[in-house]
């Protein structure tokens, strides 16, 4: 999973790696040196965004120096690097022979450099302050030293300093967007180190969450220890939710508070890997904000985890560079929030390189880029305050749907409303200015609309109104249209109900307020429908009802829901009835085919599940669709192949003869009443019959026989069927 989320983030940052080229980490493949004359280089691999875990790409416009000592102020020798991150400098000729020292001058624009980092115990027992600059090894003529593997690089953990050999620069950090209510990514430190702590780190964040819930905001949550998600020292992973939940209900709230509850401690410290799985993550964060009690001990993710454990080098901060380079490339502003004494003093300089370069001063959290808080008790207050500087001078609808079995104000199971939602806003006082006049919840999941209120400097009031939605109403809370409350104090405000569908509250300068209003959507109508389906059985053969020989057919009468009976088409469907209603089921058959009689009629499947078998059958109806099936049974008398399609191919034509010739003597009636031999073969006597006339001559006879014969074709015909000759015209 986590090399699936990786790969994804490689994508979205793939573009400007291409552009500025790449830098490959040592123990991979690195890039061709630049060709050399006959003097010393320095060859310096300068990085910006990681690409991968193993990749990082080059940044242009960084500016190094190569100095004689490690405090000389100017340089012997400079370079700017180029698009592939490569900044190249010539060796003096009065620096051979001796080693010189590598420090950056500047960072191009929407960069910041970073001269000195903290190193020591992670556990900020003790703590260095160590510029970030490299000595070089004793310069020889026509020799290329190169930053990723004559000097700045080394594979040794007992040096604080040791480096990847590619230069680290601190991408910008973004701004918040300007608005209230944001998207978090909310990154927990679980190393060893939080240790009894762990308390207190879960209830600051729960005060975070707090101070969103109400706001159009949304959280996605990650863990770290060695790597992300952490693995812990109890057993089973720390799980990540990088999807954004929104949190703008109270219900959300608590979905995202139970995601950690139960979280315990793992080992090690991966800035690293934390700022690497949240970039890797499909979403779009505003703001990630990483809790930590202590400085980085381990780098790395799945191509490999490396570092100690127990120290802080050069490698694990710069490494976190890289990742939270990435991250602000997305646009997401990295806010590093260091609880507790493992992060005083001078981590704030690892702080500010993976967020930016302004300290908390205690007034400034919606623009400080990081934060020492000394106590874990105190920093629910502090991260509150992140959340609540964004909504300063805003009011906030939250739009909850109450599900449709809810009765009076119970609000139980309320969930947040989707797009559409449109309220309308404005000040009650002619100093009071609300923007916009009218908002519509988004497709965001937070069912919520912000409004911007300047008071003037005095306390005001803003009236909201919402326009219903059809098949919904509103639910009253106490009696009042909507629910308020201050999100810095978290204290209630009273409101006013104002007509029908909206409320008045009272603001005061730079407030921020959240109002939740409650809609129930109202039952749907119910109706029932009824259907009748028909059968036919004739001799012995199913036919449904259209497809039955002709001559053979039904009408059904059913109760309408008017009340009174109505012919309904065998297979149609009539709705508009109350659910319960009775209503009886009937029919009338017509028989006309000869030779055919109706011997049972009955229904075979009634609403309710019993059948009375009988018509009519009568039954209350349930909601939805009911059914009645009704099988009739028919049979018919055997006909001859003289006389059978006398009813079929050639009975019209005898039919026709008679009428001409006029009826004989003994003029047989049709369908199955002719005289018939053992065989089943009309047996008519000369003179008589369908088609037979009172003189006996030559044309009469001929034209019996063409009878005959064609009836005897038609006969073999049903024999092969072996179905009575009842077909359908």
């Amino acid at each position: 999973m986590g090399i699936e989320r990786r790969s994804r983030g490689i994508a979205r940052i793939g573009i400007a790696a291409a552009v500025v080229g790449i830098i490959a980490l040592p123990g991979w493949t690195a890039p061709p040196a630049a060709a050399v004359d006959s003097a010393a280089t320095i060859v310096v691999s300068v990085g910006g965004d990681r690409v991968s875990d193993t990749v990082v790409g080059g940044l242009a416009g960084a500016e190094l120096g190569l100095y004689a000592t490690a405090d000389a102020v100017e340089p012997a020798a400079s370079c700017v690097s180029d698009a592939a991150g490569t900044c190249t400098m010539a060796v003096p000729q009065e620096l051979l022979g001796s080693t010189a020292w590598v420090r950056q001058i500047s960072a191009p624009p929407g960069w910041e450099m970073n001269a000195a980092l903290r190193t020591g115990p992670g556990s900020n027992s003790t703590s260095e302050e160590s510029p970030y600059a490299f000595e070089t090894p004793v310069l020889v003529d026509g020799t290329a030293y190169r930053s990723t593997r004559e000097f700045m690089y080394s594979s040794s953990n007992s040096l604080s300093t040791r480096s990847n050999g590619v230069w680290q620069n601190s991408r910008a950090n973004p701004a918040l967007p300007e608005a209230c209510g944001i998207d978090v990514a909310l990154v927990f430190d679980l190393s060893a180190s939080v240790g009894s702590a762990l308390p207190g780190l879960k209830s600051a964040a729960d005060a975070l969450v707090d101070a969103l819930a109400g706001t159009p905001s949304r959280m996605g949550l990650f863990s770290f220890s060695a790597q992300s998600p952490s693995e812990q020292t109890a057993g089973g992973v720390s799980e990540n939710h990088p999807g954004l939940l929104p949190i703008s209900t109270d219900a959300g709230a608590e979905e995202v508070k139970s995601w950690y509850a139960d979280w315990s401690l793992g080992r090690g410290t991966n800035w690293d890997d934390a700022l690497q799985t949240v970039t890797a993550a499909d979403e779009a964060y505003d703001v990630a904000i990483v809790l930590t009690d202590g400085n980085p001990t381990r780098w790395g993710g799945d191509a490999g985890l490396h570092g100690d454990g127990g120290n802080t080098h050069f490698t694990d901060v710069e490494a976190a560079v890289f990742s939270a380079d990435a991250l602000k490339a997305e646009g997401t502003r990295v806010v590093s929030f260091g609880i507790g004494k493992g992060v005083e003093g001078i981590t704030s300089l690892n702080l500010a390189a993976i967020s930016g370069p302004v300290a908390f001063d205690g007034a400034n959290a919606a623009t400080a880029d990081h934060f020492q808080i000394p106590e874990f008790s105190d920093a629910g207050d502090v991260l509150r305050a992140i959340a609540t500087q964004q909504c300063a001078g805003s009011l906030t609808v939250v739009k909850q749907i109450v599900p449709e079995d809810r009765a009076g104000e119970d609000v139980s199971g309320a969930v947040p409303a989707g797009a559409g939602w449109e309220f309308a806003a404005s000040g009650d006082d002619a100093g009071t200015a609300v923007s916009p006049g009218t908002a519509v919840t988004a497709d965001d999941g937070t069912g919520s609309v912000t409004f911007a209120v300047d008071t003037g400097g005095a306390a005001g009031r803003v009236s909201i109104a919402e326009t219903q939605q059809a098949g919904y109403q509103l639910v009253t809370q106490g009696g009042r249209n909507a629910v308020c409350r201050e999100l810095g104090t978290d204290a209630s405000v009273a409101v006013e109900n104002s007509g029908e569908l909206g409320f008045d509250v009272p603001v005061n300068p730079g407030e921020a307020i959240t109002c939740t209003m409650y809609n129930r959507a109202l039952p749907v109508p119910v109706e029932s429908s009824v259907r009748v389906d028909k059968t036919w059985v004739v001799d012995g053969e199913s036919f449904a009802h259209g497809d039955q020989p002709s001559g053979i057919d039904a009408e059904a009468l059913v109760t309408g829901p008017d009340g009174e009976p109505d012919p309904l088409e065998f297979g149609a469907e009539r709705g508009g009835y109350t659910p319960g209603a009775l209503v009886e089921v009937d029919e009338t058959v017509q028989i006309t085919r000869a030779g055919c009689t109706l011997q049972d009629a009955r229904v075979t499947a009634a609403p309710g599940g019993a059948a009375s078998g009988e018509l009519p059958s009568s039954a209350e109806l349930d909601a939805g669709l009911n059914v009645w099936a009704l099988t009739n049974v028919v049979h018919c008398e055997a006909t001859s192949a003289a006389g059978a399609d006398a009813s079929g191919a050639a009975a019209d034509a005898g039919a026709a003869a008679d009428a001409s010739a006029g009826s004989g003597a003994g003029g047989a009636a049709t369908g199955g009443s002719d005289a018939r031999g053992a065989d089943g073969a009309a047996s008519a006597a000369p003179g008589t019959g369908p088609l037979a006339t009172t003189g006996g001559g030559p044309l009469p006879l001929v034209a019996a026989g063409i009878l005959v014969l064609l009836g005897a074709a038609a006969l073999a015909a049903r024999s092969r069927r072996h179905t009575p000759d009842i077909r359908p015209r």
